[in-house]
């Protein structure tokens, strides 16, 4: 997991988004160039969100990932990826927000968003 976080800020193509509910962070979505389960090259940025339970459903992390998906657009970056446990109900979220499978690597799916 620190690969998603160590230093995370200290270079330019670290972006994160929180998202609030009566002034709460109750999810958030993070992306950086790493060497994670979801690389597929050192210019592809790859996805990180969590959201709290009781905040899932309701369309909060569609807006996150959408908005990032906007960020990465408009800054220049031509595609993102993420990984995903294959049996995560998120998959689906993932799909329509742009991504598709394009590789698994045993209980994990590899997605890739063209920009």
């Amino acid at each position: 997991m620190q690969v998603y976080i160590t230093d995370f800020g200290k270079k330019k193509e670290d972006i994160g988004l929180v998202a609030e509910v009566d002034k709460k962070v109750v999810g958030a979505v993070w992306v950086r160039i790493m060497d994670d389960y979801g690389h597929i090259d050192n210019d592809t940025p790859s996805f990180a969100i969590s959201l709290y339970k009781d905040y899932r459903g309701f369309g909060i992390g569609t807006d996150l990932m959408k908005e990032m998906l906007r960020i990465l657009k408009d800054r220049g970056y031509k595609q993102a990826s993420l990984a995903v446990q294959k049996s995560n109900y998120a998959v689906k979220m993932y799909q329509k927000t742009g991504f598709e499978i394009v590789g698994e690597n045993g209980e994990e799916y590899i997605m890739l968003c063209r920009l």
